[in-house]
């Protein structure tokens, strides 16, 4: 007999790296005028949260995919947890690995998700 689950909520594809650290969300409000997908590296400055530049420190992670070009949108990001790496998104031009050591002092550890 197979067994059918509907689950609703929020869905992480891939994004959670494993259940070895506890993950943490927070509220947070994004700044306007932008766009993020799930998984986004964000910087907050002038308290407000923003898709990570090349240069900035990144804070936290998107997620889910956010909105808010027309006015500023209180959010929830992950500030806590193992996420794969292969899921995050950086900014055109920057790379994973050069947050990696910021992230891993707030308590936010990457991992690859194993290949079959």
């Amino acid at each position: 007999m197979a067994y059918y689950t509907k689950e609703t909520g929020t869905s992480y594809n891939h994004l959670l790296g494993g259940p070895e650290v506890e993950v943490l969300t927070k509220n947070v409000t994004l700044a306007s005028g932008q766009k993020v997908t799930k998984g986004t590296l964000l910087t907050l400055a002038d308290g407000k949260y923003s898709a990570t530049a090349a240069a900035g420190k990144a804070s936290a992670i998107a997620s889910e995919d956010y909105d808010a070009s027309s006015a500023d949108k209180v959010v929830t990001v992950f500030i806590r947890g193992r996420f794969n790496r292969n899921a995050i998104v950086v900014a055109s031009g920057d790379t994973v690995e050069a947050h990696e050591e910021e992230l891993r002092e707030l308590g936010i550890y990457l991992t690859a998700e194993k290949e079959d």
